[in-house]
């Protein structure tokens, strides 16, 4: 599984843009009920109040995700070894370097609004352009006296991630907020891939970019209605848990 180093921490990387990605939406949808987590009385009567304070825990998620180091992502080299005591049977020397990460932070706002007689919620918002590139990297591992060497780099785009979507919300004076329902759309536009992966001096930059440039995204919208279902359950648990 670590025979090709570098191309893991590209996965792994990208993974982790992915589900930040997908926690982010979640947290936004989740900041209605962020102000009486902080101990701020709002005015559910008056729809601007609302919509401001949504956006303002927007404003505040993205400065957080700059904060956390998240964007711009910058690794200028990581080296990774290991072998075991008897080094034959398993041992690998691994670097990346350059490793950069854009555009997470970018959240934009298409639509938020909160109607007062519906008690509803509607929400347009997306992430533009979350760009991923490797300068360079390698990777040499022996198993079984069989040795083995590859190296990745280049760059990955992901275009557009969007989320639309509404919660319905039921206000009572002596029950307080509870939710009625949760519907979400998420879609990404695309992947645009520019990788070079050559390993035992074999070059698979064709196959490693048409999964991520095609697979993924046909795959993304072939099940669009479970992927939906899934953050329609976890975003109706982070309400939960905040309410």
């Amino acid at each position: 599984m670590r025979l090709c180093y570098s191309t893991v921490i590209t996965f792994k990387i990208q993974k982790i843009i992915t589900m930040k990605s997908f926690i982010a939406f979640a947290c936004l949808i989740a900041s209605i009920s962020a102000v009486p987590r902080y101990g701020v009385a709002v005015d559910y009567n008056d729809e601007r109040i609302v919509t401001g304070q949504i956006i303002s825990a927007i404003d505040d998620l993205s400065q957080s995700i700059k904060d956390a180091g998240l964007d711009p992502l910058y690794i200028k080299r990581e080296d990774s070894s290991y072998a075991l005591p008897v080094p034959v049977i398993f041992n690998y020397a691994a670097f990346v370097e350059e490793i950069l990460s854009t555009g997470l932070s970018n959240i934009k706002v298409n639509r938020i609004n909160y109607g007062v007689l519906t008690s509803r919620l509607t929400f347009d918002i997306e992430i533009p352009r979350v760009e991923f590139a490797v300068g360079a990297s390698a990777a040499k591992a022996t198993i079984f006296s069989n040795d083995i060497e590859g190296l990745v780099s280049g760059t990955v785009v992901i275009d557009r991630i969007r989320v639309t979507g509404n919660v319905r919300v039921s206000i009572g004076i002596i029950s307080g907020i509870s939710i009625r329902s949760v519907d979400i759309d998420f879609s990404l536009r695309g992947i645009e891939s520019n990788v070079r992966l050559v390993i035992q001096g074999n070059n698979y930059s064709e196959q490693i970019n048409e999964f991520l440039g095609a697979t993924i995204p046909d795959t993304l919208k072939s099940h669009s209605k479970e992927i939906n279902k899934l953050l329609e359950i976890v975003v109706l648990e982070v309400l939960n848990d905040n309410l």
